[in-house]
């Protein structure tokens, strides 16, 4: 632990680099996610000490209150194209004012610089936080095809540590926490935070703040219209209760949440994997496993959580030595030739993929998501990379496949616009025009 300085005199240090950090992710800095969402630039324009001043003031008083947060739905993979979304088939992500997303931000940076040995003791076992903590060195091949060492971390390791337990042990426990950002209880997280986190420091602005962020909620009017009936059916049903996906400070949240139930696991020697809210355990014999199950399920419950839902399919399930199951985005399957397991880019994840290229159609289309001046092909390379980032050759047996895939939808969809706008054979034009024609669009 460093020699302390008051949050509010840490933000005053630190906000406008933090917010300029922000509005150098260019595809991101003029994201609006509703017409009364303001911007990261929109907020960097009108941006001066005074309105920094006026924060730091608030936080030093202890009477800082967070903005609305602005709601969006999102698809789950179970939420095909054309299927009506509800509110079994989407998530909710709840997304902070600007100001309060670097607040938020320098929340987290403050406490890992002043309160370390506590931050990385709460994210010792969650994969989604304990980068810097855990690491792992592993073989790979490089672009040359020689071995060489790779050190890995967060989701990476976590994926990999499932082949490598999943090998050793008969029975996976797959456990699914039902809702649970949804339902945890706010009250309890402020006194985990108050009483275990900051102790006896008395830090009463970071008390005050953190009680800010947990409580905030997000308004009806800053959603989506065309969403509009069901995000009001989600902010019904999660009034005054649980903490938004979509905050930076959420997985800090959950790691806390869960730091008894981490201990436990631990304490008893239980070969664990957790990422967030994501967790599997293993084991060598089904009737370990079961008892298992039943344990975890009564222990949760103590700190209001639950992995079975009353009604519906139960997503919290035990797999034996060959079945299937996905984990963190990937399918983890079994390899009857090779006699071992792998991982694999899921079906659902491809047809999404594609189907997000597919979507451009027209220019109308396209002007109106990519703005009017801009290298339609650099966005589109923009888009792939995200899917390729993550869903990476060396993570999955099938990595090449869905790469291919998507380069080979993004020239369709090209060739498409072009042959339609220019009402000309798209082979009849030269590589250099084809490259010209979606340099700027206007």
């Amino acid at each position: 632990m460093t020699d302390k300085v008051k949050f509010s005199s840490y933000v005053n240090e630190n906000f406008k680099s933090t917010l300029n950090n922000l509005a150098k992710n260019k595809s991101k800095a003029d994201n609006s996610y509703h017409t009364k969402y303001i911007t990261v630039n929109d907020y960097l324009n009108n941006f001066s000490d005074k309105v920094l001043d006026d924060v730091c003031k608030r936080i030093s008083n202890l009477k800082y209150n967070c903005d609305y947060l602005t709601p969006i739905i999102l698809p789950k993979t179970n939420c095909l194209k054309h299927d009506v979304m509800t509110l079994d088939n989407t998530r909710l992500v709840c997304v902070p004012s600007v100001q309060d997303r670097v607040l938020q931000k320098l929340f987290l940076d403050y406490l890992k610089k002043h309160y370390d040995k506590i931050y990385n003791r709460f994210c010792e076992y969650d994969h989604a936080l304990n980068k810097d903590i855990h690491k792992k060195e592993i073989d790979t091949i490089n672009k040359d095809g020689q071995l060489t060492k790779k050190t890995i971390h967060g989701i990476r390791k976590a994926l990999d540590d499932v082949i490598e337990y999943r090998s050793k042990y008969k029975y996976v426990i797959k456990a699914d926490i039902v809702k649970f950002f949804d339902n945890i209880n706010r009250e309890i997280a402020v006194k985990k935070f108050e009483n275990e986190f900051i102790g006896l420091n008395e830090d009463k602005e970071l008390i005050a703040i953190f009680k800010s962020f947990v409580y905030c909620d997000a308004e009806l009017d800053y959603g989506d219209l065309k969403y509009n009936k069901l995000i009001g059916a989600y902010l019904k049903e999660l009034k005054g209760k649980g903490v938004r996906q979509g905050m930076p400070i959420a997985s800090l949240c959950s790691s806390m949440y869960l730091y008894e139930f981490d201990n436990l696991m631990i304490k008893n020697s239980i070969p664990y994997i957790r990422y967030a809210d994501d967790f599997l355990i293993f084991d060598d014999s089904y009737d370990n496993a079961k008892k298992l199950k039943d344990h975890i399920q009564e222990n949760l419950k103590n700190i209001g959580l639950d992995i079975e839902k009353l009604v519906g399919e139960q997503k919290t399930k035990i797999y034996g030595a060959k079945d299937n199951f996905t984990y963190l985005g990937f399918d983890i399957i079994y390899n009857s030739r090779l006699q071992t397991y792998q991982r694999r880019i899921p079906n659902p994840v491809f047809d999404k993929a594609i189907g997000r290229i597919d979507s451009f159609q027209s220019m109308t289309k396209v002007k109106r998501e990519c703005g009017n001046y801009v290298d339609f092909s650099l966005y589109l390379r923009i888009l792939i990379s995200g899917y390729t980032n993550f869903y990476s050759e060396d993570l999955a047996i099938n990595g090449k496949e869905f790469k291919r895939d998507l380069i080979a939808a993004s020239k369709d969809v090209r060739k498409k616009l072009i042959t339609d706008n220019l009402n000309i054979d798209f082979e009849d034009i030269g590589s250099a025009n084809k490259r010209m024609f979606f340099f700027g669009i206007k």
